[in-house]
This record gives structure tokens, sequence and C-alpha cells, in this order.
């Protein structure tokens, strides 16, 4: 009982710490897109949806796993309850359904997720992670539009991109995860908008894409499956 009131807790934190929750003239396009946008009003059914998490690291070795979160409650309104499994087995994070939601979770609890792994990879501070990811999101991201290969099909999406530690004066204590990329992958097209959440740590400050990461995470959309 105490996890799940924790977890609300903090979800109500995370919200207002990573973003706003609704669009303010002069705010960046990421955070509108993130956490203005009603990801969920393209899902017009009881469903689960299934996330692949996928880890490469060549300082912890890799990991596979899934992020199952379940839409019900649908309303004309857009906003429809959410409930995740996120993880599982020992890897099982606790968190409380959550009603009345237009956007989707996923990010911020992806997000949650990442900062705390910050602090136990560098013995550094969550919030201080945390900080600097919501003060790059609100500096804006770099954009582009990308075709990504869903159930088969290629559709258009928009990738945003942030490196939130690479200018920080203090990344000397935390060197290997300095250039650390964040990479959000939206779609209209597929269910709840959000297609990927990634995360690169390059051999250096700089990724083109090309070269293997030192650690590589993802969480992709994997699967839609309507409740009847």
């Amino acid at each position: 009982m105490m996890k799940t009131r924790f977890a609300v807790i903090l979800f109500c934190m995370l919200l207002s710490c990573f973003g706003q929750a609704y669009a303010v003239p002069g705010y960046s396009e990421i955070n509108n897109a993130l956490f203005d946008k009603s990801h969920l009003k393209n899902i017009n059914e009881s469903a689960k949806l299934t996330y692949k998490y996928q880890k490469t690291s060549y300082t912890e070795g890799n990991r596979e796993d899934t992020i199952v979160m379940s839409v019900d409650n649908i309303r004309n309104t857009g906003r429809r309850d959410t409930q995740f499994e996120f993880f599982t087995g020992k890897h099982n994070r606790p968190y409380q359904a959550m009603n009345d939601q237009r956007g989707n979770p996923i990010f911020v609890y992806f997000l949650e997720f990442d900062v705390h792994e910050m602090d136990r990879l560098t013995g550094g501070e969550w919030r201080y992670f945390q900080r600097k990811l919501r003060w790059a999101m609100a500096a804006g991201a770099d954009k582009k539009q990308v075709e990504i290969d869903y159930q088969g099909k290629k559709v258009e999406a928009t990738q945003y991109t942030i490196q939130p530690y690479v200018d920080d004066p203090k990344n000397g204590r935390y060197k290997l995860y300095a250039g650390k990329y964040y990479i959000f992958t939206l779609s209209e097209a597929v269910p709840g908008e959000i297609y990927q959440i990634r995360t690169v740590v390059p051999d250096g400050l700089t990724w083109d894409g090309e070269q293997v990461p030192l650690i590589d995470e993802t969480v992709t959309l994997f699967d839609y499956r309507p409740e009847h």
C-alpha cells in the first residue's frame, strides 16, 4: 500500500517537474509534444499496449523486458484510464492506475526510471539529473521527420533529440554519461502516439547513429491488442 501511495505522489511530482500539464505560449515544441498532446485520443476501445524494453550495455550486460499499458474507460473527451505493469519479476516497478488521462504516461515513467538509474550508476542525485532533463526540454530539441516501421508498414513520425548533460560544467563527475542522448519518436499513426523512447550513451560526447554505443536502451511499441 505504501508503494502505491508513493507511486501516485511521485507521478504527480514528475508531471510538475518534467514539464507542464498544458501547453503555454513560448514553451518548447518538445514540451508541448510530450506534455500537452492528447496521445490517447486515437485509442477508441479498451486495449493493452505492449512496449518492448531492450538494453545493451558494455558495463552491465544486456537485458530485455516488457512494459504493458492497459487503457480503458474510453470517453468522448479523449480521456482514458491507464494502468501499467512496468517491467516484470524483480525489475517490476509498482505504479498505481491513473485515471482521466489525455497524454500517454509511458515517457514519464521511463524518465523516472532513467533518472534513478543515473543516480545508481553515478552515485549522484536523481533530482539533479531530473532538473537537467527538464531544462533541456525547456530549451528545445533537435527535430526531424523520420519514417518508422510499425506492424509491417512504413509510417511518418517526428523525432526529438536532446543531450541534457553535454554542456553541464559538472559533468566531469559523471564523465561516462556526459554525452547521453534522449530520443523521442512520436507518430499519430500508432496507438498512444509514442512509438519509441531511446537513450544512447556514446563513446565520447557525440554520436552520429553509426557507432556502436556504450549503452543503448529502447522502449518501443511492440503490440496493440483490443480487449473485446
